[in-house]
Order: C-alpha cells, then sequence, then structure tokens
C-alpha cells in the first residue's frame, strides 16, 4: 500500500515538473493563454499531490508511526529496499522541481526589471546599472545611487 502511495506520488510530482517546464516556456514566449492553461494544470497537480499526502499519513499511521523514515527503521520487511529508493527518487524529483521553479522566478524577476528599465529611461530617471540586492554587502549601501528625480529637472 506505501509502495503505491510513494509510486502515485512520482508519478504527479513528473506531471508537475513536465507542467512547470511548459509554464516556463510559455512565460518566456510570453503566451498569456498557455500561462493560464499551466496554472490551472498545476493547481490541479496541487491538489492531487496533497491528496496523496493524507492518504500516505492516514496508511503511515496505520503502522502507528509518522513518517516514511520512521517506517523503515522500525519495521523489517521485504518492500523495505524498495520503498527507500522510492522515497529517495520522491527527494530528487522535488529536488528537479525546485530548479524548475527557480528557473521560473529568475526569468520573471528579469522580466521585471527590463520593464523597469525601459520605464526608467522613458521616464528619464536614472537608475543603477547594478542591483546589489542578490550580494547584499554590508557596503552596498556606499556604492550605489538611485535618483529618482527625473535627469531633466536638473536643467531648469
Amino acid at each position: 500500500m506505501l509502495k503505491e502511495n510513494l509510486r502515485s506520488e512520482i508519478t504527479v510530482l513528473e506531471s508537475m515538473i513536465q507542467a512547470f517546464r511548459g509554464l516556463e516556456t510559455s512565460v518566456v514566449s510570453k503566451d498569456i493563454e498557455m500561462v493560464s492553461k499551466y496554472a490551472v494544470n498545476i493547481e490541479e497537480l496541487s491538489l492531487e499531490l496533497m491528496k496523496i499526502e493524507s492518504e500516505r499519513d492516514e496508511i503511515l499511521k496505520t503502522y502507528q508511526v509518522n513518517t516514511v523514515k520512521e517506517y523503515t527503521e522500525k519495521y523489517e520487511t521485504p518492500e523495505k529496499p524498495e520503498i527507500m529508493f522510492l522515497s529517495a527518487e520522491i527527494v530528487e524529483k522535488l529536488n528537479e522541481l525546485t530548479i524548475v521553479m527557480d528557473g521560473i522566478r529568475q526569468i520573471i524577476e528579469f522580466d521585471n526589471q527590463y520593464v523597469e528599465l525601459l520605464n526608467n529611461l522613458v521616464r528619464g530617471i536614472q537608475s543603477p546599472t547594478y542591483d546589489f540586492s542578490k550580494n547584499k554587502s554590508p557596503y552596498s549601501g556606499n556604492y550605489t545611487q538611485i535618483q529618482n528625480q527625473p535627469r531633466y529637472d536638473g536643467l531648469k
């Protein structure tokens, strides 16, 4: 029962990874209709994942343990190696999902910064050429100057 639950979670995580990759492609190509489609798909997969995790909690309660790790430590069953392998595969899929999601976040952040730069250029506001927010150095405040006034006001 536990093995089937873990296999189901792996299948859903694989589908979720593919959906996020499709979302990434849609964001890059700025296809709003496909972004919406993938967002709905991801939401459905998230609900399915929550259902699978709830079922696993119920399965583990029948064995009087809280986690799969506790189950593998407490019970010596012939399926123990396979359960441990499936658990490791779930961790691998979660790491892959995190990487894909981080890629999407970076694409959106870049797009937002690019739009902000274009807006600043159109309005004539001097914007920083480098964003220290990624490197949070204690001295970063000394090296950046942001002027929120249009540069043409200084000529009056």
